[in-house]
């Protein structure tokens, strides 16, 4: 069993469960407005976007709605596959739950990502940042340095290249002297 659901912008869209998909169905063919096509398994779907791990990468991507097209929920073979999961919350909510991410993101209307950052939403953009030069590592800025702001509206694909999972520790007793970094 398959079914196809046209997008709506986001004005239009609703914001209730509008779709009532077959528990079974587990992937979505997603076709873009460049007239490419994405199969996504983990598949997650908001107000305003489409998420999901593609099949032939093995990477997760996020896509507005305003990049795509038509998508078509199906079954695969796979069993052990979860279904298609719906949320009720809009793109940047969805992100900032992720945590620290570093992204790839392509623009509108460009075929080549801008350099993959470590992300931030903020509001209604994405602020994307670079390591610090060695010599500045350690001063106000963390680490960091912004490189750029990204209007979340000019955004085609976000490709989540990697997800920091590792948290700064500042240890006040016992034998560390030091902020220590752990990865969990």
């Amino acid at each position: 069993m398959s079914y196809v659901l046209p997008l709506r912008p986001n004005s239009s869209s609703l914001h209730s469960n509008w779709v009532q998909l077959d528990y079974a169905c587990n992937s979505a063919l997603v076709q873009t407005q460049t007239g490419s096509s994405e199969t996504l398994i983990y598949v997650v779907f908001g107000t305003d976007f489409i998420a999901g791990l593609r099949v032939d990468r093995r990477t997760w991507i996020f896509l507005p709605n305003s990049a795509v097209t038509q998508v078509r929920f199906d079954q695969l073979g796979a069993r052990n596959l979860p279904p298609v999961r719906q949320v009720s919350d809009d793109g940047r909510t969805y992100l900032q739950g992720l945590g620290a991410m570093r992204f790839k993101v392509w623009m509108n209307g460009r075929t080549e990502p801008l350099p993959a950052a470590n992300a931030q939403v903020i509001g209604r953009w994405v602020a994307l940042k670079r390591a610090a030069p060695v010599s500045q590592i350690g001063g106000s800025s963390g680490g960091q340095q912004l490189e750029r702001l990204v209007s979340f509206d000019s955004i085609a694909v976000i490709e989540i290249a990697d997800v920091d999972n590792s948290t700064e520790l500042a240890v006040v007793s016992g034998n560390f002297g030091k902020t220590q970094t752990e990865r969990f």
